[in-house]
């Protein structure tokens, strides 16, 4: 009889601390009003602002191929020349190509290639075609004083020029294993929509949801029948982080389809040609008096 009390106690004792650990992230998550016992409102705000891209990537790749290594070198050498002289003919203001560097590789031969396919032993014995490569990085800026029209035909005529000097502008579309699709290259994109200061903007879509909280804050204020009184906390929200908070979730999900999700950097893209928006997320806790 005593074993049996004693190991319902003991069962009691288990189920307690159970649950108390179960309540302990809960206590935890709780805003700095809520722990000092007095009353609060906390509301998420959110700021987003728009701008004109100001400025256009594009990338081109050069290339020289040889059974020798001169000779690949060679033809890399005039290729990149003809390339640099293509673009520059253009004479287009703002337009810099800038080099990010050569490499040096080999790659196998038709038959290789077949014998690899087929999975039977590829015969290194046999020459391979060694290529000299480099990614031209061509770089337009004041684009927002352009219309679209205009700058879709400054992107034609370079697009234009790099086709007929060799360049291959946009990602590199060759497939691994010649005759196979690879998802990933099925789609070239040949262009990058920028905008900079993203530093500024980015405090100005923090001004926006700052007044974004605390309108709804007031809002809420009214219908509780109080006054809203002074800040008492305020954080920042990564949109993107995991949460259990359905409605951060909801936030989360509606910035991603905007295309917003993410940190911010010197320079912000996009493959659109249309205002790129900058977003900023706050939860601040004010006083309720």
């Amino acid at each position: 009889m005593e074993c049996n009390m004693c190991g319902k106690l003991l069962l009691s004792q288990i189920r307690s601390l159970f649950l108390l650990t179960l309540a302990l992230p809960c206590f935890a998550q709780l805003s700095p009003v809520a722990a000092e016992g007095e009353t609060g409102i906390t509301v998420v705000g959110t700021g987003i602002v728009e701008q004109k891209p100001t400025v256009v990537e594009m990338t081109g790749l050069v290339i020289g191929q040889g059974q020798l290594a001169g000779d690949a070198v060679t033809k890399y050498h005039g290729n990149r020349r003809r390339a640099e002289d293509a673009f520059k003919n253009l004479k287009i203001p703002g337009l810099v190509i800038q080099g990010d560097g050569m490499s040096l590789y080999s790659s196998l031969n038709a038959s290789q290639m077949q014998a690899m396919m087929r999975g039977m032993a590829v015969n290194n014995t046999q020459s391979q075609e060694l290529s000299v490569s480099e990614t031209l990085k061509l770089r337009l800026t004041g684009v927002d004083k352009l219309s679209p029209e205009e700058l879709l035909e400054i992107i034609v005529r370079i697009v234009d020029a790099g086709k007929d000097a060799g360049v291959v502008i946009g990602n590199d579309t060759t497939p691994m294993v010649p005759g196979t699709y690879n998802a990933s290259k099925a789609r070239n994109t040949m262009v990058a929509f920028k905008i900079q200061n993203v530093e500024d903007l980015k405090n100005k879509a923090y001004a926006k949801a700052l007044e974004d909280a605390r309108s709804q804050a007031e809002a809420l204020a009214k219908l509780a029948g109080g006054k809203l009184g002074k800040v008492v906390a305020i954080n920042t929200v990564d949109p993107n982080q995991k949460s259990s908070d359905s409605s951060s979730q909801m936030l989360a999900q509606y910035l991603a389809v905007l295309g917003m999700g993410g940190g911010q950097s010197e320079e912000q893209s996009s493959a659109l040609l249309k205002a790129i928006p900058v977003s900023a997320v706050v939860r601040v806790t004010y006083a309720l008096e």
